[in-house]
């Protein structure tokens, strides 16, 4: 029946003439109202989610999330480039009768003209705009909240945002490590001519595990992945077809073990995109040839290192995968987004068909509370 059923949803949105991968409707805080001041706000943002991975292979498991989240928050608009906001973060997978997540959150945050800076939680996630072997879109569901600091500067002929993830602190006496997580993503030169667009994508990740006050003995290590290469898209702006889009990467990746003896271990990918934008939809073919590749945080896919619970040893040193990505928005009222997914992929070397699909309900709103009218 899921087998219909993917079918069914490929080949309506192949119909509708489909491109771009376009995740913004899973970005959270993209609107700042710089106009306020000394005013108090609530913020809630919600996303409900089904994601079913139909995965049988030896690098990647099948399996199923489904269930939301829920961020509310009270926040104070100090000036009009300050605010400060403070609530609670849930997450509830659906067949699950304890909470997965109850976390506190917290951020101040200021913003300028092209500049934004954040201090607590982040807008992380994929609001980072990394790619998938650098990052798993899936985090957003199973590891959103990011806390740290963040800043964002967004030029006309450069965007940067670059953040500090602190994942575990340590103390004097503490037997684990410190753990951080830090990146750039950028585009290193925008130009817009005509009808076309031309971006020189830039990213970095690093994981570093390690401190000078450990008392006990874990490993130490720093894993750096990064990418980089050309993004040209030409503007069609024809009735029913928006846009045309290349993408082209060259991946990497180096790992350093520093206990019990130091160590570096190399990788490399290339990523190839085609694909095109209409009826607000997405179809974006993908081709992926990994070699020694491996991340953190990046897709299960994309990895020669098997994440699956019966392979775990499988270590399938070249990768070579054609992917395609489909993907629907639908707005249901202001503010509230359906999201549509479909991600069929061919392994060319374990001749392998295999796909995911899932649907996604975003809620981003800020509601100010009015002032209190002068006496």
């Amino acid at each position: 029946m899921i087998r219909y059923f993917l079918i069914i949803i490929i080949g309506v949105f192949s119909f509708q003439l489909v491109a771009q991968l376009d995740n913004s409707s899973l970005f959270f805080n993209q609107v700042t109202d710089t106009s306020r001041e000394k005013e108090f706000f609530v913020k809630i943002q919600n996303l409900s989610y089904m994601k079913d991975n139909e995965y049988y292979g030896p690098i990647a498991d099948g399996y199923t999330l489904f269930g939301l989240q829920l961020n509310t928050q009270l926040g104070y608009q100090i000036n009009k480039n300050l605010s400060i906001e403070a609530g609670v973060f849930l997450r509830k997978d659906f067949g699950n009768k304890k909470f997965d997540d109850i976390l506190p959150t917290f951020s101040l945050r200021y913003t300028k003209k092209d500049f934004k800076m954040i201090f607590g939680n982040l807008d992380g996630s994929l609001n980072h705009g990394l790619l998938e072997p650098l990052y798993n879109f899936e985090r957003v569901i199973t590891n959103r909240l990011e806390s740290g600091a963040q800043f964002i500067l967004n030029k006309r002929y450069i965007d940067v945002d670059a953040w500090i993830d602190w994942q575990n602190a340590i103390y004097k006496g503490a037997a684990g490590s410190e753990k951080i997580w830090t990146g750039v993503s950028s585009n290193l030169l925008k130009v817009k001519s005509g009808k076309f667009e031309f971006k020189i994508p830039f990213q970095f990740t690093i994981l570093h595990s390690g401190g000078q006050i450990d008392t006990g003995k874990a490993l130490f290590y720093t894993h750096w992945n990064f990418d980089g290469g050309l993004r040209v898209k030409y503007n069609v702006n024809a009735r029913h077809v928006q846009n045309i889009l290349i993408d082209a990467r060259y991946v990497g990746k180096v790992d350093y073990a520093f206990n019990p003896v130091q160590s570096q271990s190399n990788g490399s990918g290339f990523m190839g995109n085609i694909g095109f934008t209409a009826f607000n939809t997405d179809v974006l073919f993908s081709y992926w040839q990994g070699h020694n590749y491996t991340s953190d945080y990046g897709g299960f896919l994309y990895s020669s290192a098997s994440s699956t619970v019966s392979y775990a040893n499988t270590f399938e040193n070249i990768r070579n995968l054609i992917i395609m990505r489909v993907t629907k928005r639908l707005r249901l009222a202001d503010r509230v987004l359906l999201t549509l997914r479909a991600e069929p992929y061919y392994d060319l070397r374990l001749h392998l068909l295999e796909y995911s699909f899932g649907f996604y309900i975003s809620l981003d709103e800020q509601v100010w509370f009015k002032k209190a009218p002068k006496s």
